[in-house]
C-alpha cells in the first residue's frame, strides 16, 4: 500500500515532528525546479513542495524560496547542480554535509530515496532511506528517536516493507 506525502506528512505533523515554512510558495517552486531541472518533476515531488515542509525534526528541507525583497531564489542551488549528475534532488540535509534526495532515474516508477554522503561525492547514491517519499517522510520523523531508545534494526522494514527492493543503492545497514 502506498503511504501519499501528504498523509506521511500529517501523521508527521500530527506528532509534533514537522514544521512548515511561513509563506506558502510551493507553485513557483514547482515551476522553478522544473525549469532548473530541464524536466517535469515527478508528483511525489510536486506534492512534497506543496506540503511546504521546512524540516522534519532536525533535518531541515532543500526547498528554494523566493525573495521578493531582492528578486532572486534564495537558496543554496550549489546541491541541486552537485545532484544532477546522479538523477537526484535533494529533500533534506542531515546537518553534517550529507543529503537525502529524491532519485530522478526511475521514469514511470514511483521514485525512492537515497542517502548522498558527501565524503563519498554525490556522484551516486549510498544509502536507499525509502522506496518512496511518503514512507521516507515516515522513516526520518523516528530516524533520532530510533537512536535514542536503540530499536531493533529491522524497525524500517515495518514501516516500509520495500526499502531492500530500491534499484540505486543498498539499505542502509543496522
Amino acid at each position: 500500500m502506498k503511504v501519499s506525502v501528504r498523509e506521511a506528512a500529517r501523521q508527521v505533523e500530527a506528532a509534533g515532528g514537522l514544521r512548515r515554512l511561513k509563506l506558502n510558495q510551493s507553485d513557483q517552486v514547482i515551476l522553478f525546479v522544473s525549469q532548473l531541472l530541464g524536466r517535469r518533476l515527478p508528483a511525489d515531488l510536486e506534492d512534497f513542495y506543496r506540503e511546504n515542509i521546512a524540516e522534519i525534526g532536525e533535518f531541515p528541507s532543500y526547498i528554494p524560496w523566493w525573495n521578493a525583497w531582492m528578486s532572486r531564489w534564495d537558496s543554496d542551488l550549489t546541491i541541486f547542480l552537485d545532484l544532477f549528475p546522479a538523477e537526484a534532488v535533494p529533500l533534506f540535509s542531515d546537518g553534517c554535509g550529507n543529503v537525502y534526495a529524491l532519485d530522478l532515474s526511475s521514469g514511470e516508477a514511483t521514485p525512492a530515496v537515497y542517502f548522498f554522503d558527501h565524503e563519498h561525492g554525490f556522484h551516486e547514491p549510498r544509502w536507499a532511506v525509502g522506496s518512496s517519499l511518503g514512507r521516507f517522510l515516515l522513516l526520518l520523523a523516528d530516524n533520532d528517536l530510533s537512536i535514542r531508545e536503540g530499536w531493533p534494526s529491522d524497525w524500517r522494514r515495518a514501516v516500509d516493507p520495500d526499502l531492500d527492493k530500491c534499484p540505486r543503492a543498498p539499505m542502509e545497514p543496522c
